[in-house]
């Protein structure tokens, strides 16, 4: 008889999604490999507070729990349109800022397997990249960025608990991509220079993705040609050979009117949107990041009209 977690995973691959499973007991390892970047001073101390909020004590979240599960959602760019002064601007909403529904499909495809054979499961709180590459499932590139086989950096990771037994505990060694030795393709095409030579952990002060994801005006030095997302950054994906292929592939998202665009570019409070407004921006999860849209659209709307 098939173990359970081979039931799960093979119910996770028919929804098109790539797991591995690992013993709970090497959690104190996972941590101890984040532990010794802050350690050797490779994490400032502003990241740690903002990223690095991670719950270790699996039995308080889950009592009795046994495995960890990593899964990989495929997920393409996501382009959304908005109309000003006549004009349409196309915006690109990179792989992992759009959760809801594809975690929604992992969930329903474990509930349908574990729930009836009497096992609970529930989302964990964990470093998902080092985890994801300890757990075999994917492998590190030189941007610092995650490759799953079949898919590319064009994914978002899931970690979950659960309290059945596994089948197989795929931990192993951190591991970087093959395809990386020899390339420096994303390093050379990244404008802060946040990629570096001596080390494959970015200097995340430099990213413009963090700074696109945090608040209040982009440094003097950021050139406003840089923008190249809604959210994030995705110069050294779209430098990346890995990713040739995967960065051809689009899903439209929603398409914001001339008077909806008004609105956003104002500031106009969320709660004070028309509903069908705020469920577009819910479609693209910039409910959660309503307050980056204005700043970040506006930069990408006058990059267009420059060119």
């Amino acid at each position: 008889m098939k173990a359970i977690a081979d039931k799960a995973l093979q119910e996770l691959q028919k929804h098109g999604f790539k797991a591995k499973t690992v013993s709970v007991t090497h959690l104190p390892e996972l941590k101890e490999d984040v532990d010794r970047l802050i350690r050797d001073g490779q994490v400032s101390k502003a990241f740690q507070e903002t990223y690095l909020r991670f719950k270790y004590n699996a039995s308080e979240v889950l009592p009795g729990v046994r495995t960890v599960f990593i899964v990989a959602i495929p997920q393409p760019i996501t382009r959304a349109t908005f109309v000003r002064r006549g004009k349409t601007y196309h915006t690109d909403i990179p792989p992992t800022y759009i959760w809801n529904p594809d975690e929604a499909r992992v969930k329903d495809a474990l509930t349908g397997v574990l729930e009836p054979a009497g096992y609970r499961f529930t989302r964990a709180n964990l470093p998902v990249k080092t985890l994801a590459v300890r757990s075999g499932l994917a492998q590190y590139g030189r941007n610092n960025i995650t490759y799953v086989a079949g898919f590319g950096s064009f994914h978002r990771l899931m970690p979950i608990y659960a309290d059945c037994p596994y089948e197989e505990d795929s931990w192993q060694e951190l591991k970087v991509m093959k395809a990386c030795e020899d390339c420096f393709a994303c390093l050379e095409n990244c404008p802060t220079h946040c990629i570096l030579t001596d080390r494959f952990l970015i200097d995340a002060e430099r990213c413009l993705t963090r700074l696109n994801e945090g608040e209040g005006a982009f440094p003097d030095w950021v050139q406003p040609r840089w923008h190249n997302a809604l959210i994030g950054c995705m110069l050294c994906q779209a430098a990346c050979p890995v990713d040739r292929a995967h960065f051809k592939k689009t899903t439209p998202g929603p398409q914001f009117t001339e008077e909806e665009t008004g609105l956003l570019l104002q500031k106009t409070p969320l709660e004070k949107l028309p509903e069908e407004t705020r469920q577009k921006l819910a479609d693209i999860a910039f409910d959660e990041d309503y307050n980056l849209l204005a700043r970040n659209l506006e930069v990408l709307i006058n990059k267009a009209d420059s060119l």
